[in-house]
């Protein structure tokens, strides 16, 4: 028997991003299990607004349609642009990073904050939060002062931003932190003492190896 496969497919044409969240993904699932990556071939090369957030999810069944097939497929954008078509014709198991990391906070019940890269992401996400029904729980959606490129190309730049924000968001009553973008996947920053840290494609990985079919024993 094949392995069953896990397919982390990125929206944006971010090689870089794709292959962060397969990395994390990999190191996550159990054995007998793998993650393969695919990245959209045209399209905004990071999704940074809500033009960008709109021109990624119409491209969704185009990408679909380019995309290997797999066992259970995980959209590597925090956001989920598109998931609603995704999971309406992907015919697998699906989730989004965003939605993933939203049930997993619903599911803990504690005040929990989003830290974002860019300004344009907090209605957006304060969007997908109110679709997952955990609202009540939402201390606030932080911004960084640049979108998930420039985190990629710079992320010293942003250390400072981060600690404050995180320093804001405990202040805010959070209790936990969601980093909300795969521009965050493999990197390493000092968050704000008395916040717990929860990255999305652990949330996603958890949800979506239970439906993937397990190896003989």
């Amino acid at each position: 028997m094949s392995e069953a496969t896990l397919l982390v497919l990125n929206p944006n044409t971010s090689e870089a991003m794709t292959e962060a969240v397969v990395s994390a993904a990999r190191a996550l699932l159990p054995p007998g299990l793998r993650a393969i990556g695919w990245t959209a071939s045209a399209g905004p090369p990071v999704i940074k607004d809500r033009p960008s957030y709109d021109v990624a999810a119409a491209a969704m069944p185009a990408l679909l349609a380019e995309a290997p097939r797999a066992d259970a497929i995980l959209l590597a954008c925090f956001g989920d642009p598109g998931l609603a078509v995704l999971r309406e014709r992907a015919g697998v198991p699906v989730t989004g990073l965003a939605e993933a990391a939203i049930l997993a906070a619903r599911q803990r019940g504690e005040r929990f904050a989003i830290l974002t890269a860019g300004a344009a992401w907090v209605p957006i996400l304060t969007d997908c939060v109110a679709a997952g029904g955990a609202s009540h729980l939402l201390a606030g959606v932080f911004a960084l002062d640049g979108d998930g490129a420039a985190l990629r190309a710079d992320p010293e730049r942003f250390r400072a931003q981060v600690r404050a924000l995180s320093a804001r968001a405990r202040a805010a009553g959070a209790r936990r932190l969601v980093p909300g973008g795969a521009a965050f996947e493999g990197l390493r920053f000092d968050w704000a003492e008395g916040l717990a840290v929860d990255r999305p494609v652990e949330a996603a990985v958890a949800l979506l190896a239970h439906a993937l079919p397990k190896p003989p024993a």
